[in-house]
C-alpha cells in the first residue's frame, strides 16, 4: 500500500479515537459509585492559587481531558495534510511523519501504562500505520533531477 493509504488509516483510527475519548470524558457524572463520587468531590474541594488565579486539581483533570481531545484532533489534521505532502514531496514527508511516529509510541506506552487496554491497542495500531508509511517513504525514493535528465536526453 502507498504511504498516504497508510497514513489516512492512521487518521481515520485517530478520529475515531476522538470520538471515543470523548464519550468517555464529556460527562462528570460518576459510574462507579459512591466512591468515585467522594474522589471527584474532594478533586473539586481541594482548591489552591496558582499564577494569579484559584484552580482545583477537578480544573486541572478537566483541563487536561479537553487538551488531549485538542492534540488529538490535531494529530488527524496533521496526519491527513502529511498524507497529501507524502505524495508530491515525499522526502519532506519523512521527518516529519517520524517525529509523530515516536509521538504516537511515546502514547502507547503511556496508554498502556497509566489508562487501560484499548488506548494502548489503538494507539498501537495507528503507530503499525504510521511506521509502514514511514517505510514506504523511505522505499519511494524519488529519482534526482540528474537521473531525470539523463533519461530524457
Amino acid at each position: 500500500m502507498k504511504p498516504w493509504i497508510w497514513l489516512r488509516i492512521a487518521a481515520v483510527l485517530q478520529a475515531l479515537g476522538v470520538v471515543g475519548h470523548n464519550l468517555e470524558t464529556l460527562s462528570t457524572r460518576p459510574r462507579h459509585g459512591p466512591a468515585e463520587q467522594a474522589v471527584f468531590d474532594a478533586m473539586r474541594g481541594f482548591q489552591f492559587d496558582i499564577m494569579v488565579a484559584r484552580r482545583s486539581t477537578w480544573d486541572f483533570y478537566r483541563g487536561y481531558q479537553f487538551s488531549t481531545t485538542v492534540t488529538f484532533v490535531l494529530i488527524v489534521a496533521l496526519l491527513w495534510m502529511l498524507s497529501n505532502m507524502s505524495r508530491r514531496a515525499p522526502r519532506e514527508a519523512r521527518p516529519l511523519v517520524l517525529a509523530l511516529l515516536l509521538a504516537q509510541v511515546c502514547s502507547v506506552v503511556i496508554g498502556f501504562e497509566f489508562f487501560f487496554a484499548g488506548p494502548g491497542l489503538v494507539g498501537g495500531i495507528i503507530a503499525v500505520c504510521m511506521g509502514a508509511a514511514a517505510f514506504g517513504l523511505y522505499q519511494a525514493e524519488p529519482p534526482t533531477l540528474a537521473v531525470k535528465q539523463r533519461v530524457n536526453a
